[in-house]
Formats: structure tokens, C-alpha cells, sequence
């Protein structure tokens, strides 16, 4: 996480995220906007800043920071605005990897240095301070070591900004262990703009790792170092300088400032005060005594990474940490809130088969979640629709999927409770309970990936499986455990020893090695399992663990086998996905074997390079139609991996950790932009490169439920996203069709009918010239797209609007009801083609409704909406001639022989009033004129139909004794009004015939 304000601007803030690109707020938080999508070709944000001269220009630094084993996302250089982040350009050094900091000289935004931490994994030359005077045109390296040492921190005097301050460290990982400093690493000063370098370490430790520098704004002379050093020397913490780094004094060595160095290690002063400070670190700690004594700032999320103080006002700040950004306007006392932002980012998914249907996944730094798919009687998926489950933020999560009462997940270190949903509580089951926190890999008696597997069986009864270097096995919900295999890795010593060195251990768990990193058991075949370790053997077991072969890929260099696919179509056929970005690769790695693992072809033709792999995935109901997970996003094949293309649609550009296909939906767990799903699955289904021109899909069954999504509309700018809540699939039956490129007064047509061949709905392109707004209006039909290629309408299950009264106000809805579960035909015409397909609308599960209530209701609803229709027709109509004849009585002529006309006409003009007045309240013309109003006879009416209406159908007694009380009254008004259409009106036109007057018109 990196953030910044904007000098001169308090309502404005910038958020970088791992793996969820760049944010932008202007309103202080209360929402939250990404400005990189679509630009940016890689989505972890290292470093943003600012110009204080030019609020206007703004530098982005990509790949994460703080930089993690278990979840790496590296960069692609810097990016540049000059208009506040509207547009972007990419201003180069593509190769950094992993940009610290960016420091932007405070008169001249032209003027910039670029902290680069280098590659993670591999040594590079492309990393220390960079340096550009031409706004990032074109780039110096004004201060390297050597291949391996990066700046981790630059600090600029504000005052002088000649003067830097830079922390080089000896940086980087192995899949086994963090690097924590060495020999080459070292405090470095620049009073020159940069063009030469001191080396400033009287005072320091000779052993540093990793380290933070800030120079004081309000005192130049002042700098503050936090440093790592060796941690069972006690050499680290809080140094001080008071001449500019000429020499250094130890201030506090603290634990709480130093603690898990590679992943904190962040420092920053008050712009007004030199002797007020911030350690972000767990917990976020500020001094107001020059690090003697510190406090803890609370009301976020926690693990904190970046802070930025608005320079003119201290109580002004963003921080950053593992669960957004937070402002405060109050010196730290109160903070935004970080619960607007769907940066999240989840690990492995599993399904339940409940409806509808719930998504569960570990969620890094937070709890384990269950979410549902979609929010019945809501809009959409808010914090209200999920909840924590098993186990913590690194959790597999386990569980019969027709009854997911009792969920098992774990976490790190081996850690794992089965809970017991109903009851809202767990057990705690680990095979050994031993603490491995701190301890070397080797002497662990079960050692762990961080994302340690547990699986459920679907052939054997409360089976559950829990990977470590071997499988376990229990069936007594983790009473008893048992080993059924022997070490499925390679089992190497030399890779199991401290978690960091030289001078801190790192002993969470995310770099033990040689661990099962993967557990799958064949869909089709009980006894068959599938393991895949995170260094690069496949094993699978074919008589449930007796024995195991291991069918690792011939030549398959040392990688992380992070998923296996078994094909829901053919038992022998499998797929892997594996990486090597733990060892400076970034390629794509899938393999695909067709005979249990016997042999393996490569399967990656059409995936970048730099977009490695983490998962794979074959359609349930389309052989050999492939999604695979990248770093870059996800690739479709049509044709079981022969060749890949980019299936990125709406999806924005962020590293895809796992995939899975499930009730004609594909779900998708990012790794920063948190779950994002393609609910028309069925459609990729039918895909085919050579479709006619003139196509009309077979669109996914529909259910009628309670609820609405922003895709119940046919709008092509809704990107599919909303900023303050998940977003629920349309409510509708989905419809997608493809045209030719049609001429202008061209126009289509679609006709739902039932089986039965009824008419149930029609639409056209061709909008509706007659439709006039007011207050209370009916919702006009919508209209179909036309545009060349592929259009998409939803029908929202209705029968067709009823007609209103023109200008009055009647609280009531319009809609017609929603059609009953069965089988209907869509129709698509243009011109001479016509097209038809099948679909059904399937029944709510969690309705009683049966057969004969569905018949009951559409035949009461259908009966009383075309009632409807016709009264406010006869309305229409009759108020219509009224208002005719009223014109035609006043513009007749005074002489006399016209005035029994006259009078006989107005007396005419009066019934039809007396009529209409009966009909309906024409006083009510605004929402709450209902209110003052007495309704008339269709509002009751219509009052009785919508409280029929019901999203549970079911047709009352008392609704048919009140439909028939109703219907007795229509009976008379509409025979009034027949009489006044058919006999008064036409015997009042043949005497203004007579007289030599022009008639009212009979339509």
C-alpha cells in the first residue's frame, strides 16, 4: 500500500494497492475511484507522489513494496499524469521490479528520483536511485551498488533539495528464506541533486538489513534512521542524526519499531515538529518526544506500510496498511473508513451448492469469508451479505458442499478448526499441536505451505485431506489423523533451515519448503488424488493413498505446482499450473496430461511471457474449454490449450489466484481487486468463430427471485462495478444476440411466447415517438440494441405495462406480473430472417409455490392487468372526445339556433366529467398528492392487483372477494361508459351533422 495527498487540496488523496492498481478519492474518503484501469499493464502500486509545485503531475512507481513470499506482484516501471490522473503515460525503467519511493523536487515537478528495490528473486542490474530532470523522459542511475542491492528508501531535504538521503539494502528472497541485509548494504547522502554520493554510517551498526531514512522539514539537521540489524545482537532501531548525517546516535532499540523488518521498516517525520515521529510497523506508533516514548495510533485496519503529512497542516494525513488507506483531518484521532474500497485479496475458492449459492476463500491479512453470489431482496452484495469462516487469512475451507454446517480451514504454521456454522463456534484440530514459530523447517514434524491444502471427499463419508510435506487424513472431523502418504516433495535439508538471515529470522511459515502446496481428488474416481508440492513434483495415488506415483513433468524445473485440474469430462486427463516467478521467471507454466501423468505436453502458446501462472481450469459442460489465472489476468482456450487468448472483458488488469467454474458461472479470486465473476457463462459456452452474422443465442435458465442488479439494464458504459457494494447478476433472462451491420431504419423485433405459443412479450428497436414523461408514468417498453456484432437485452420476466392516464399521479406500479416457471421461445426478427431458441425460467427452490398456484396467479394477474388496460383505455379515449367536444361547443356560434346544441352538448361535456371523475383523481399529479386526494376507482383497483402481486405467489380469499366487489362496480362504470361511446356520443354527432357541424371524431 502507498498513498499521498495533495498540497492545497485536503478533499484529495491517492491509494496505490498490491495487486488492485491506483485509487483516487476528491471527497475525502467517502468513495474511492480506480484511474488506472485500462492503462496500466501490471497492477501493484509501490510508490505514489505528488508535485507540491503542480498539484497536476503525479508519478506512480509499480510493484509492491513490502514485498511478500507467498503472493509476489512485481511491477512495470513508472507511470505519469499531468492531469491529475485523468490520463497516463508510461515513462520507463520497466525492468525495477519493485519501486520503493518517489521523490519529486518541491518547486520544479520535472526534477524526480525513483527509489528501486530491484527484482525480488534474482540479481539485476536495474535498480538503486534513478534520477530524471525532464519529467521522466529520459532516466540516469545516479547511485548502484551492485546486482543485488536496492534502494529501499529515499528521503529528499525540502529545504534543500540538493540533499538526499538514501537506505541501500542487500535485498531479496529465495522460495526458502528472506534476505535480510548484508555486507553491500549501507546509508548513503547525496548534496548534489544526486550526481554523487557519500556513504554516512558513523554511529550505524556494520550489519544492516533493511532500513527507513527521513530528514526533518522542519529542521534540516535533524534525520532520523530506523535500521534492522543483527537481531540477536540487539544491534537494530532508532538512530538519530543532528548534523545532517555526519554521525549518528542510538535513540531506542524497541522491538516494536524493528519487529519483522522485511515487511515494516517505515519511517516519517512531522512537518512541523522534528522531535514528533511515525514507525508504521504492526501497529502504527508516533513519538512527540524524539522516539523516547511512543503511542499507538488506532482505528484502522492494522500492518501499516506509508504515511503521508500534508506539509502545512500536521493534523492532516493518509495512512496506508493492509486494509486501504485512512484520512484524518484530527492528528490520527478519528479515520476514514476503509470499508468502501474492493481491493481484497483472496486466495483459493470453494462452493457451496446452497441457494444461491456462497463463495469461500482465505483473505490475505484478514479473516477467512463466506460471501453469497448474489443478495436476494437487495440491489446488491454488501458487508451485510458475508461473514468469517474456518480458520484465518491464508485458509483452504473444506466442507460437504450440499451441507456446509461444519467448515475445516486452516492457516499458517498448520493451524486448523472445523466450526459448526449453526453454532457459531469451532474445535480446533491440528494433527500436532506444536508450536512452529520460530523454528527451522527442518525440525518440524509437519511442515506447511502458508496456503496449506484441506480438502473434502466426495466418495468417502467426513473424509477430509490436509496437506503438509505428506497427506493426512481424517474422517472423525480431525479427532484422529492419519498419514497416508510418504513426503511427496523433494525433501531437501538445505532449503529447510531459517525462514531469514543474515540478522532476522522469519519463521511465520511462508517460507517453509517442501510442503504440499495442492490437494485434489478425482471427481470421477474414488481413491484417485492428485498432490502437487511448491518445488515441483506431481504425485498421484490411484488406490486411495496405498501407493503413489510420482508423475512430475519430465524436465519440470524446481517450481511451485500451485493447481491442478482434474477434467470434469475424462478421468485420465488433468491439468497443472505451476510458476517460477520464486526464482526470477515469470513465464507461463501450464501442462496437460491425457493418461494419469504419464506424459505431459506444455500447453502456452498465446500467454505473455511475464504473465505466469497460478491456475487452470476446464468447463463443466464445454470439453475442452480452459481458463487459465495469470499474474496479467485470465486466458481462455477453445481448444484444451492448443492456443490462449486474453479473456480480460470488464475484468480489470490484477494477478488471478484462483479460478473456479460453478453453476454456469466462473468465479475469479484476485489478488487485489477482490472476487469478480461472468454470470453468462452459457454464453462463452456457445461460442463458435463461425457464427452467422444473424445469431440468436440459448440464453441461461433464469429463476424468479426478489432483488435487482444494474444489469437488469441493457446500458453498454456500466463497467460492472459499483463503488459501494458487489454487484448482484441480472435478475432477468439474459438474452445475446448477434446482428450484420444494419441500415439505419432497419429495425428487430423479439417475441417471448410460453409453451403454449402465447404471446408473452414483444420488443422492438424502434423507440416508442408517443412516449411522453409525468409523474407516475408507466415505465416505457425497452428497446433492443442493433449495433453490429454482439447485443445484449434482458427481459425482467414480466408480461407487458399496463396503460396509464396521462398526467395523473397513481400510486401504484404499472408492471405486468412476472411469468411463471416453465419452458418459452424467444423469436428474433429482422427483415426476412427469423431466428427462435429455447429457454426456461426455473422455479424459486426456496418458494412452496407449486403448479397450480403459479396457474391460479398468471390467470388472476392476467385477467386484472388486462382489465387495467382497458379501463385506462376507455379513459384515455372518452377524455380524449371530452376534450373535442368542449372545443367544438365553444367555438360554435351564438346564434340561437344553436343553443339547445349548445346546452345539450354541455350537458353531454358534464356526464362524461361525472364519468371521469368516477374513473380517476385527475388532482393527483405529484407523488404526494395522494395523499390529499381521495382515490378514485381504478387506483383502488390497481391498489388490489399490485397487493396481488406477490414475489411468493399466491392468490387470497379475500383478494378474489374484493375482485368481485371491484368487478361489480366496473361492470356499471364500464357500461356508462359504453353507453356515452356507443349511443350519446354517436347520437350527439348526427345533430352537429345536421346542424352543418363537423363531428367528434369517432377515433
Amino acid at each position: 500500500m502507498a498513498s499521498t495527498g495533495v498540497v492545497g487540496d485536503i478533499n484529495t488523496y491517492y491509494m496505490g494497492t498490491t495487486g488492485g492498481g491506483l485509487w483516487k478519492t476528491e471527497d475525502m474518503g467517502l468513495s474511492w475511484k480506480n484511474i488506472s484501469d485500462g492503462v496500466f499493464k501490471t497492477g501493484s502500486v509501490g510508490a505514489v507522489a505528488v508535485a507540491e509545485s503542480d498539484p497536476n503531475v503525479v508519478y506512480v512507481g509499480m510493484g509492491e513494496h513490502a514485498v511478500r513470499g507467498v503472493m509476489t506482484h512485481h511491477g512495470d516501471g513508472v507511470y505519469k499524469s499531468t492531469d491529475a490522473g485523468k490520463t497516463w503515460k508510461k515513462i520507463g525503467l520497466d525492468l525495477t521490479q519493485h519501486i520503493a519511493r518517489i521523490a519529486i523536487h518541491p518547486k520544479d515537478p520535472n526534477v524526480v528520483f525513483v527509489a528501486a528495490q530491484g527484482a525480488l528473486y534474482g540479481h539485476s542490474t536495474d535498480r538503486g536511485v534513478y534520477k530524471s530532470t525532464d519529467g521522466g523522459t529520459t532516466w540516469n542511475k545516479v547511485l548502484y551498488i551492485d546486482d543485488k542491492t536496492g534502494c529501499v528508501e529515499l528521503s529528499m531535504d525540502m529545504n534543500n533539495p540538493r540533499i538526499l538521503y538514501a537506505a541501500m539494502t542487500e535485498y531479496g528472497r529465495l522460495p526458502w528464506k528472506v534476505i535480510s541485509g548484508g555486507p553491500t548494504s549501507g546509508m548513503y547522502k547525496s548534496t548534489d541533486g544526486g550526481e554523487t554520493w557519500k556513504k554516512i554510517q558513523k554511529g550505524l551498526p556494520t550489519e544492516l538489513g533493511k532500513m527507513a531514512v527521513a530528514v526533518c522539514r522542519s529542521n534540516s539537521e535533524r534525520v532520523y534512521a530506523l535500521i534492522e540489524s543483527d537481531s540477536d545482537k540487539e544491534k537494530g532501531g532508532l538512530f538519530v542524526s543532528n548534523n545532517a548525517g555526519e554521525s549518528w546516535s542510538l535513540v531506542t532499540k524497541d522491538h516494536r519499531l524493528i519487529q519483522r523488518a522485511w515487511y515494516y521498516i517505515e519511517l516519517f517525520t512531522d512537518p512541523k515538529d522534528d522531535n514528533t515521529i511515525y514507525v508504521l510497523s504492526a501497529p502504527a506508533l508516533r513519538s512527540e518526544d524524539g522516539g523516547k516514548t511512543w503511542e499507538n495510533l488506532s482505528g484502522t485496519h492494522g500492518d501499516f506500510h506509508d504515511l503521508w503529512i500534508n506539509p502545512n497542516d500536521s493534523r492532516n494525513m493518509v495512512i496506508s496498511n493492509d486494509g486501504g488507506a485512512g484520512i484524518s483531518v484530527n492528528y490520527g484521532k478519528t479515520w476514514s473508513t476503509q470499508a468502501n474500497m474492493p481491493t481484497a485479496q483472496f486466495y483459493r475458492i470453494n462452493v457451496d451448492n446452497t441457494f444461491p449459492y456462497q463463495i469461500y476463500a482465505g483473505q490475505q491479512d484478514n479473516s477467512s469469508v463466506v460471501i453469497k453470489s448474489r443478495e436476494l431482496g437487495s440491489g446488491g452484495i454488501t458487508t451485510a451479505s458475508w461473514t468469517s469462516s474456518a480458520g484465518g487469512e491464508s485458509a483452504f475451507l473444506a466442507f460437504n458442499p450440499d451441507d456446509p454446517r461444519y467448515v475445516m480451514g486452516g492457516s499458517y504454521q498448520g493451524t486448523i478448526e472445523v466450526i459448526d456454522t449453526k453454532a457459531h463456534a469451532g474445535t480446533n484440530i491440528m494433527p500436532a499441536p506444536i508450536q512452529y514459530l520460530g523454528m527451522d523447517a527442518k525440525d518440524i514434524k509437519y511442515r506447511y505451505n502458508w496456503n496449506a491444502p484441506i480438502i473434502w471427499s466426495k466418495h468417502e463419508p467426513n473424509a477430509f485431506y490436509h496437506g503438509s510435506q505428506l497427506l493426512l487424513k481424517t474422517t472423525d472431523m480431525g479427532v484422529t489423523w492419519t498419514e497416508v502418504s510418504p513426503d511427496l516433495t523433494r525433501n531437501e535439508k538445505s532449503k529447510q533451515g531459517k525462514g531469514g538471515g543474515p540478522y532476522t529470522n522469519e519463521a511465520v511459515g511462508a517460507e517453509n519448503y517442501g510442503t504440499l502446496a495442492y490437494v485434489i481428488e478425482s471427481p470421477h474416481e474414488k481413491g484417485v488424488i492428485w498432490t502437487g508440492s511448491d518445488d515441483g513434483y506431481v504425485h498421484v495415488t490411484r488406490d486411495n493413498g496405498a501407493s503413489w506415483q510420482n508423475v512430475t513433468p519430465a524436465g519440470l524445473q524446481e517450481c511451485l505446482i500451485n493447481a491442478i485440474e482434474v477434467s470434469p469430462h475424462d478421468a485420465a486427463t488433468a491439468y497443472i499450473a505451476t510458476t517460477r516467478y520464486k526464482f526470477n521467471d515469470h513465464a507461463p507454466g501450464l501442462y496437460k496430461t491425457t493418461d494419469y501423468g504419464k506424459s505431459w505436453t506444455k500447453i502456452n502458446t498465446g500467454i505473455p511471457n511475464n504473465a505466469f501462472t497460478r491456475v487452470v481450469r476446464e468447463d463443466e459442460v464445454r470439453k475442452d474449454l480452459l481458463f487459465a489465472g495469470t499474474e496479467l489476468g485470465v486466458f481462455i482456450s477453445w481448444n484444451g490449450g492448443k492456443d490462449w487468448s486474453a479473456f480480460q472483458l470488464n475484468l480489470p488488469l490484477t494477478p488471478i489466484t484462483d479460478l473456479r467454474v460453478h453453476k454456469g458461472d466462473l468465479i475469479a479470486a484476485t489478488s487485489g481487486r477482490s472476487f469478480w465473476v461472468p454470470d453468462d457463462l452459457g454464453l462463452v459456452r456457445q461460442y463458435n468463430k463461425d457464427a452467422a452474422d444473424f445469431s440468436l443465442f440459448k440464453p441461461e435458465p433464469a429463476m424468479l427471485m426478489k432483488g435487482n442488479s444494474e444489469l437488469d439494464g441493457n446500458s453498454a458504459e456500466f463497467d460492472g462495478s459499483n463503488p459501494y457494494r458487489g454487484v448482484n447478476p441480472a435478475t432477468g433472462v439474459v438474452i445475446y444476440y448477434q446482428l450484420p451491420e444494419l441500415k439505419e431504419k432497419e429495425n428487430i423485433t423479439l417475441d417471448i411466447k410460453d409453451a403454449q405459443g402465447n404471446l408473452v412479450r414483444s420488443f422492438t428497436s424502434q423507440r416508442d415517438s408517443t412516449f411522453k414523461r409525468y409523474d407516475g408514468v408507466p415505465p416505457a417498453d425497452p428497446t433492443l440494441s442493433k449495433s453490429k456484432g454482439l447485443n445484449r437485452f434482458v427481459w425482467n420476466l414480466r408480461y407487458p405495462t399496463m396503460k396509464g392516464v396521462p398526467n395523473v399521479y397513481i400510486e401504484s406500479s404499472y408492471r405486468g406480473h412476472k411469468a411463471s416457471p416453465g419452458k418459452y421461445t424467444a423469436t428474433l426478427k429482422s427483415g426476412e430472417k427469423v431466428i427462435t431458441t429455447e429457454f426456461e425460467i426455473l422455479p424459486n427452490p426456496l418458494y412452496p409455490t407449486d403448479a397450480k398456484t403459479y396457474l391460479e396467479y398468471h390467470t388472476t394477474m392476467s385477467s386484472m392487468e388486462a382489465e387495467v388496460t382497458k379501463m385506462h383505455s376507455m379513459i384515455n379515449t372518452l377524455d380524449n372526445k371530452r376534450e373535442q367536444l368542449d372545443r367544438l361547443l365553444k367555438n360554435l356560434p351564438k346564434e340561437e339556433k344553436y343553443a339547445v346544441l349548445k346546452k345539450d352538448g354541455q350537458a353531454l361535456v358534464q356526464t362524461m366529467k361525472q364519468w371521469d371523475e368516477d374513473m380517476v383523481q385527475r388532482k393527483s399529479k405529484a407523488y404526494d398528492d395522494v395523499e390529499n386526494f381521495p382515490n378514485k376507482f381504478t387506483a383502488n383497483y390497481l391498489f388490489m392487483l399490485n397487493h396481488t402481486e406477490s414475489d411468493i405467489p399466491k392468490v387470497t380469499k379475500p383478494t378474489l372477494d374484493r375482485l368481485k366487489e371491484l368487478n361489480a362496480v366496473w361492470s356499471g362504470l364500464q357500461n356508462r361508459g359504453q353507453q356515452i361511446l356507443d349511443k350519446d356520443l354517436p347520437a350527439f354527432n348526427k345533430r352537429l351533422w345536421d346542424a352543418g357541424v363537423g363531428p367528434v371524431w369517432t377515433n
